[in-house]
């Protein structure tokens, strides 16, 4: 297939099979390293640029020189890749990705906080990405992506989001709930949200706490049915006690059967 490909573009397509396999962490760094241009774009594999994205994208830099990243606004869609315009719609609008907040950002330590900044799609400063890098798996385990971004909302200035669409981003069939608990993506983020240090954003801490608060309270359900599956059970037991799971939650309908489940795992341990 990329045979046939690269016989019906002249773009130099440069790809490599690493045996063994380096895991999602490494081959983005692997990715990062090999870029020779000024800007990358990092694109899933299973996600689709619009024809218009990397002009629209790097048009921002024609605005603002300074610019560490660029990134649009994201629909949604199927395996089949019919959109979903509702679904688009409320993906943006959870990320803030709306028209209020369009153009250079007005605290940089929010694109990442806040998740606006994006898992692809994206144009960065290819040096910004080489040095920022994601880190180890040992570290951030399937975090690797919310990490990446938080970091660089926390070390970078100047991010500019572009209110118009410029990628597809795919829910395929193997997205399910199944699957994202079988995964610690959720735990992974909970834990580097609940460790971090912002201690540096002086006046801001407030505005910052809140938000990680928030952000906290959304990942935490996930994150304990992840606790559970990888057999943390004091880690999924002190979640569902945590501020961040209230007695609001805790008595719903979720509430209780993720408290069914876990005491279940603890019956069959």
């Amino acid at each position: 297939m990329i045979a046939d490909l690269a016989k019906e573009t002249d773009i130099q397509i440069d790809y490599r099979r690493n045996s063994p396999p380096l895991g999602q962490n490494e081959n983005t760094n692997s990715l990062f390293d090999r870029a020779t241009s000024s800007h990358l774009v990092l694109l899933h594999d299973d996600d689709v640029l619009l024809p218009n994205a990397v002009e629209d994208l790097l048009s921002c830099w024609h605005e603002h020189p300074t610019l560490t990243a660029a990134y649009g606004k994201q629909y949604v869609m199927s395996h089949d890749g019919a959109i979903d315009l509702k679904g688009s719609i409320g993906l943006n609008s959870a990320y803030c990705r709306t028209p209020g907040h369009s153009g250079l950002q007005r605290n940089d330590w929010e694109v990442g906080l806040l998740q606006q900044f994006p898992n692809d799609g994206f144009m960065i400063l290819t040096s910004v990405a080489q040095s920022t890098r994601w880190r180890p798996e040992r570290d951030v385990g399937a975090g690797g992506e919310f990490d990446f971004g938080l970091r660089l909302g926390f070390t970078c200035q100047d991010f500019f989001f572009l209110d118009r669409y410029t990628m597809k981003y795919r829910v395929t069939k193997t997205v399910s709930l199944s699957n994202v608990i079988s995964s610690d993506t959720a735990l992974r983020s909970y834990l580097i949200l609940e460790g971090l240090d912002i201690s540096f954003l002086g006046e801001a801490i407030r505005a910052g706490e809140a938000i990680r608060r928030k952000r906290m309270a959304e990942m935490a359900p996930v994150a304990m049915m992840q606790s559970i599956r990888l057999g943390q059970r004091r880690q999924a037991w002190r979640i569902y006690c945590s501020s961040n799971h209230g007695w609001r939650r805790r008595i719903s309908l979720g509430g209780i059967r993720r408290l069914f489940q876990l005491l279940l795992s603890v019956a069959k341990s």
